[in-house]
C-alpha cells in the first residue's frame, strides 16, 4: 500500500509539473513577447501600412531580428509590375521602408511558376486579404502573429501561419489563400 501512495504522490507531482509548466515560455519566446508587448504596432497594422505603400499580394509576413531590434519582414509580389518587394516595418514607430526590390522576371523567365503566378491572380481577382485574415485567426487563437508565409502543396495554395498565443504556446494555421477556411495544425517542432 506504502508504494501505492507514493506511485500516487509521483504521478500527482508529474502531472502538477507537467500541466503546471504549459504556461512557461521557452527564454527566446519570452524574451520576444516582452519585447513585443512593448510595440506600438501588430503584424495586421505593419500589413496594412505596406498594402497602402505597395501594391500586389503579400507572399510572407515574419517577425525578425535585425541590430537587436525586432522588425517585421514583409515581401510583397506585385504581378503589375513585375516586382517582388521586401519592405521592413518598425513595430515601435510603424516606420516602412523597403530593404530590397527584385524583378520578377531574369533574363526572360519568371521567379515564380505558372502555379504560383496563376494562384497570386486569383487571390488578386478575389480581393483575398491576408490582413483580414490574420484579424479572424486572432478571434480563435489570440495572440500574436510571429509569421505568415505563402506556400503552395498538393495543387492547393495557402498561407501556414504561426502564432505565440497568450497562454504561451505555440500555435500553426493554414488558410487556404482562395476561400480564407482556416485549419489549426498539430505542431510537431
Amino acid at each position: 500500500m506504502k508504494k501505492f501512495n507514493t506511485f500516487i504522490a509521483s504521478a500527482i507531482t508529474a502531472s502538477a509539473l507537467t500541466f503546471g509548466s504549459a504556461q512557461v515560455l521557452a527564454d527566446d519566446d519570452a524574451a520576444e513577447l516582452l519585447q513585443l508587448k512593448r510595440t506600438k504596432f501588430s503584424v495586421e497594422q505593419a500589413l496594412e501600412k505596406v498594402a497602402k505603400e505597395y501594391q500586389g499580394q503579400i507572399l510572407e509576413v515574419e517577425l525578425d531580428e535585425k541590430h537587436n531590434q525586432l522588425i517585421y519582414e514583409v515581401e510583397v509580389a506585385d504581378l503589375a509590375n513585375e516586382k517582388v518587394y521586401e519592405v521592413y516595418v518598425n513595430p515601435t514607430s510603424g516606420e516602412v521602408f523597403l530593404d530590397e526590390t527584385e524583378n520578377l522576371k531574369l533574363l526572360g523567365f519568371n521567379r515564380f511558376d505558372e502555379d504560383k503566378l496563376a494562384a497570386l491572380r486569383a487571390m488578386a481577382e478575389n480581393h483575398f486579404s491576408l490582413e483580414d485574415q490574420l484579424i479572424k485567426i486572432k478571434q480563435d487563437y489570440p495572440g500574436i502573429v510571429k509569421e505568415a508565409e505563402f506556400k503552395q502543396s498538393k495543387g492547393v495554395s495557402y498561407y501556414k501561419v504561426k502564432i505565440l498565443t497568450n497562454e504561451g504556446r505555440r500555435q500553426k494555421v493554414i488558410v487556404d489563400a482562395l476561400t480564407g477556411e482556416t485549419i489549426p495544425v498539430m505542431d510537431h517542432d
